[in-house]
C-alpha cells in the first residue's frame, strides 16, 4: 500500500526527482514520507509526517536515491517511523511495502548492540542486512539471504551509499522496474515512471533485482539464479496523470467518465466478446471484487440477469471461502480491480484457479499482477486514477459488464454504452445540475447520518453511492435495499435525516416512492435521484430518464455530492484519512 520510488543513474540527479515520483504515488499512502540519497559513502535523508504534496527537500544531488510514502501498519505516524530506515553505520537506507510477520523473531536473532530508532517491523530488516553484509559482501546477495527469512507479503528496496547500488526483492507487494537511457528506476506503481521511461519490468513474486545506471539484473530469490527479465512498453498517457487545471483529482476524474464509456464502446468490443464467450461456456460465473469493485460486480450481476438472462453470483473477494468449494473447471471467476494488486482479490483468484476455474480480469493497471495472472484480461483503459477514491474505474467496470450483457443479449452492446456516455456527459455539463448538488450538500453538510435507498438493480448503486459519500466526507452513510426498509432500517430515520431515493425510471417506481413517503413521514429530508420531481421528494437531483445511462448518472451525482460535502466539511477529497488506493496487505 505504501509508495516506493528510486533511481540509480550514471551522473548525479536532483533529489527532487524522487519527490516528484512520490507525489505520483501519494494515493498509496500519505501518513508520512522520506527520501534518502547516497553522498560520499553515507546516507543523507529527510523525513516528515503528513502528505508530500508541496514538500521541499534540501538534499544534495546523487547518483542513487530512494523515497517512500507510508501507510502505517506497525508503529504510529511519526518522523521516526517514516521510511527510509538506516542501519547503525549510516551506510544503508531501506524502504518497505508490506508486513514482516515474523519481525519479532528476526529481532531476537540480532546482536543486542543495534540501536532501534522506530517502532516499525521494517527496521529489523535493515539491521539484519547490516549484519549479513559483514559476511556476504555483495548487496544483492546479502538481501537475498535476508529476504529468504522474511514471512509475509513484502517489497523491499535498499540503497548502499558506499557502492551506490540499489537492490530490491518482492513477494506479494508490487514493484515495477524502469529501464532508462542512463538510469534504472523502481516504483510501486507504473504511473510514477511515465516521466522517465515507458520500458518496464514487472517484478514477479520471489524475484529480486540489482539496479545500475547501465541496466537491471533480475534473479530468483530462492536459488539466486539469474532470470531473463520481461520488458514491456507502457501505453498510458502521462498527461492523464496530471491535474489539468482542476483543483482536485477527484473532480477531474469524475469529469473524465463519459469519455471512458465512449472509449470502451469504441475499442473493447473484441475482448468483451471473448468474455461473453468464456461465460457462455461456464456452468457457474462469479463476479468478485473489494469495495467499489465489488459494488460494480453486484451491478453487473443485475445487467447479466435482466438484459441477457444469464445468472451470475457476486461475492466479496475477502469472503471467497464460501464460494470456493462450489468451483470447478466449468466455473469462471471475473475479478474486478483498479490496481490489479489488491491482495484479497489475488488470493481469491489463485484459490479459484487451484479449483480449476478460469479467470477473467477487469483491471485498470496495465501489467499488474491480476492482469498477468488472468486467462483473459480486459484493460479498462481509464488512464491513471490518482484520487484514492474510485470514480472512473468504477464507471469503466460497469461499462464493460453492461456491454457484455448487451453482447450476450444479441444487440451488440456498444450502442447502449454510447448512449450512456453521451447522456452522462450531458448531465455533467449542466451548470444547473451542479448548482443543485452544491445546494443539496450545503443543506445536509451538518448532518451525522445519511441513508441511500434503492430497489432491484438500483440496490448496488445505493451501496456505492453511500460508500463514496462516507469515504470522502466522513459522514456516516449507508445504502439499503428499499424493500428492507420496514424490516429494521426505518428505525434509524429521525427528523432531518437525509435519505437519497434512487428512482431513475419506471422500474419499481411506485414501490420506491412509497419508501420515500414513509421516511419523509418520519421527518427525513428526501433527496430524489429522478428524471422528474415528485411530491415525495424535498429535493430532486435530475436524471435524464435513460435506463441505459441511469447507473452512471447516479454514480456521477453521488460522487459530486460526496465531493461537495468533503469541501464543506474540511476534508481532502483526494486523500481521505486512513485509506490507500491499493490494498496490498491483509
Amino acid at each position: 500500500m505504501c509508495g516506493i520510488f528510486g533511481f540509480v543513474a550514471g551522473r548525479p540527479r536532483d533529489a527532487e526527482e524522487v519527490v516528484e515520483g512520490l507525489r505520483y504515488l501519494e494515493h498509496r499512502g500519505y501518513d508520512s514520507w522520506g527520501v534518502a540519497v547516497a553522498q560520499q559513502g553515507e546516507i543523507v535523508g529527510e523525513k516528515a509526517v503528513g502528505p508530500i504534496t508541496g514538500a521541499d527537500v534540501h538534499l544534495p544531488a546523487s547518483c542513487a536515491a530512494l523515497g517512500h510514502t507510508r501507510w502505517a501498519t506497525h508503529g504510529g505516524v511519526t518522523n521516526a517511523n517514516a521510511h527510509p530506515h538506516a542501519d547503525c553505520s549510516g551506510r544503508l537506507a531501506l524502504i518497505h511495502n508490506g508486513i514482516v510477520e515474523n519481525h519479532q523473531e528476526l529481532r531476537y536473532r540480532l546482536r543486542r548492540s543495534h540501536t532501534f530508532r522506530s517502532q516499525t517491523d521494517t527496521e529489523v530488516l535493515v539491521h539484519l542486512l547490516e549484519e549479513t553484509l559483514e559476511e556476504v559482501r555483495d548487496l544483492l546477495d546479502a538481501l537475498l539471504v535476508v529476504f529468504r527469512q522474511v514471512a509475509g507479503l513484502s517489497a523491499v528496496a535498499v540503497l548502499d551509499a558506499r557502492t551506490m547500488q540499489v537492490a530490491v526483492a518482492k513477494n506479494g507487494s508490487p514493484l515495477i522496474l524502469g529501464w532508462g537511457d542512463d538510469a534504472s528506476y523502481l516504483a510501486s506503481d507504473a504511473t510514477a515512471l511515465l516521466d522517465h521511461t515507458r520500458r518496464v519490468t514487472f517484478l514477479e513474486d520471489g524475484q529480486a533485482a540489482a539496479l545500475g545506471p547501465d541496466g537491471i539484473r533480475v534473479y530468483d530469490v530462492a536459488g539466486g539464479h539469474p532470470v531473463s527479465p520481461g520488458v514491456r512498453e507502457l501505453t498510458w498517457d502521462a498527461q492523464r496523470a496530471d491535474l489539468g487545471g482542476y483543483t482536485h483529482y477527484m473532480a477531474k476524474e469524475i469529469d473524465e467518465q463519459p469519455g471512458v464509456l465512449l472509449d470502451i464502446a469504441a475499442t473493447k468490443v473484441e475482448p468483451i466478446t471473448e468474455l461473453v464467450q468464456l461465460m457462455d461456456g461456464a456452468d457457474h460465473v462469479c463476479l468478485i471484487g473489494c469495495g467499489t469493485a465489488f459494488h460494480a460486480g453486484m451491478a453487473g450481476r443485475y445487467f447479466l440477469a435482466e438484459m441477457a438472462g444469464k445468472p451470475a453470483g457476486a461475492t466479496m473477494a475477502s469472503e471467497m471461502g464460501l464460494v470456493l468449494p462450489t468451483l470447478t473447471e466449468r466455473s469462471v471467476v471475473v475479478a474486478l480491480s483498479q490496481s490489479g494488486e489488491t491482495i484479497d482479490v489475488l488470493d481469491a483468484v489463485k484459490a479459484a484457479r487451484d479449483r480449476g476455474a478460469r479467470i477473467a480480469a477487469l483491471v485498470n493497471a496495465e501489467g499488474s499482477s491480476l492482469d498477468r495472472f488472468a486467462d483473459l484480461s480486459i484493460l479498462l483503459g481509464c488512464g491513471p486514477e490518482r484520487c484514492v477514491l474510485a470514480t472512473k474505474s468504477y464507471t469503466a467496470k460497469l461499462g464493460v459488464l453492461q456491454m457484455a450483457a448487451g453482447i450476450a443479449a444479441g444487440n451488440g452492446g456498444a450502442a447502449i454504452l454510447r448512449e450512456a456516455g453521451f447522456q452522462m456527459g450531458a448531465l455533467l455539463g449542466r451548470d444547473d445540475v451542479r448548482d443543485t448538488v452544491r445546494q443539496t450538500a450545503r443543506a445536509i453538510a451538518d448532518q451525522q447520518h445519511l441513508f441511500v435507498l434503492g430497489r432491484d438493480r438500483n440496490y448496488p448503486l445505493a451501496l456505492e453511492a453511500a460508500l463514496k459519500i462516507k469515504e470522502v466526507s466522513y459522514m456516516h452513510a449507508e445504502g439499503f435495499a428499499a424493500g428492507e426498509l420496514k424490516h429494521g432500517v426505518i428505525a434509524l430515520v429521525t427528523y432531518g435525516t437525509p435519505c437519497l431515493i434512487l428512482a431513475p425510471d419506471d422500474a419499481y417506481r411506485r414501490e420506491i416512492l412509497a419508501s420515500a413517503a414513509e421516511v419523509r413521514a418520519r421527518g427525513a429530508l428526501t433527496i430524489g435521484f429522478s428524471p422528474q420531481s415528485e411530491e415525495e421528494f424535498d429535493i430532486t437531483l435530475p436524471l435524464s430518464g435513460s435506463t441505459a445511462s441511469a447507473p452512471y448518472e447516479i454514480a456521477a451525482l453521488s460522487q459530486l455530492l460526496g465531493y461537495e460535502l468533503a469541501l464543506l466539511r474540511g476534508c481532502d477529497p483526494d486523500k481521505p484519512r486512513n485509506l490507500a488506493k491499493s490494498v496490498t496487505v491483509r
